[in-house]
């Protein structure tokens, strides 16, 4: 008996069963990986879903950038990158909070506006078009990633690596997306609209599960007014 045992699970490290593949997997997303183990009883469990899953027979789907662990047979025992695919996109620092000498202290005085409403640094990317740090009662309340409609496709991608969609709005033509796929734990939200024909604005705005969906419909249209206010200063086209 105790050779039959031995012969249908090895050990490894004194933890039952023997994982023959890689222990640290890197991937991009909705890229598989598949695991190895010498147990065909096995039970796998992503411990962060959101960055990777894991079905019953053990193949690893990456979702979005970050790092897990699978869990087998209960005991943590693969590491799980999930690095990005899409680097076109610069994103902007989540300042949320900051005072304007803040911003500038992390961000820099070579901004080319800035008043009540933000403050506004251009670029010469043909990507990236500029960076809005949204301003309420002097501190950052949110802030927006200026993007050439060209990119549209890439830049989707480069958010669908990142972030969970969450709703699509045909009224305002924006799509909105989360940070993460319980409510409770979302501390961000996204939203993507088209501003004109050749612009796409990507705001970030901080989010508490306290907030009713009304609430964040109505900060969205604000962020959007007071954006695009300071687009129409800056003259962007």
């Amino acid at each position: 008996m105790s050779l039959t045992l031995f012969a249908a699970c090895s050990k490894d490290d004194g933890d039952g069963f023997n994982i023959t593949s890689s222990k640290s997997v890197e991937l991009t997303s909705q890229k598989t990986s598949q695991i190895e183990c010498s147990d065909s009883k096995a039970t796998y469990v992503s411990e962060d879903v959101y960055v990777a899953t894991v079905s019953t027979t053990g193949l690893i789907t990456g979702k979005r950038i970050g790092e897990t662990y699978i869990d087998v047979n209960g005991q943590k025992s693969i590491k799980v990158s999930i690095t990005p695919a899409y680097t076109q996109f610069t994103e902007p620092q989540f300042l949320f909070g900051a005072t304007k000498d803040e911003v500038y202290a992390k961000v820099g005085t070579n901004y080319s506006l800035s008043n009540e409403s933000g403050i506004a640094y251009t670029t010469t990317n043909d990507r990236v078009r500029g960076y809005l740090y949204l301003l309420k009662d002097g501190k950052v309340s949110s802030v927006v990633m200026v993007v050439s409609s060209s990119y549209f496709n890439s830049l989707t991608d480069f958010l669908l690596e990142r972030y969970a969609p969450a709703t699509f709005s045909e009224e305002n033509y924006t799509v909105l997306y989360v940070n993460a796929l319980t409510v409770d734990k979302i501390t961000m939200i996204i939203g993507e609209q088209v501003y004109s024909a050749s612009i796409i604005n990507v705001a970030y705005l901080p989010y508490s599960n306290s907030k009713s969906r009304s609430v964040v419909n109505m900060d969205n249209e604000k962020i959007r007014q007071q954006a695009n206010r300071l687009l129409k200063k800056l003259n962007l086209r």
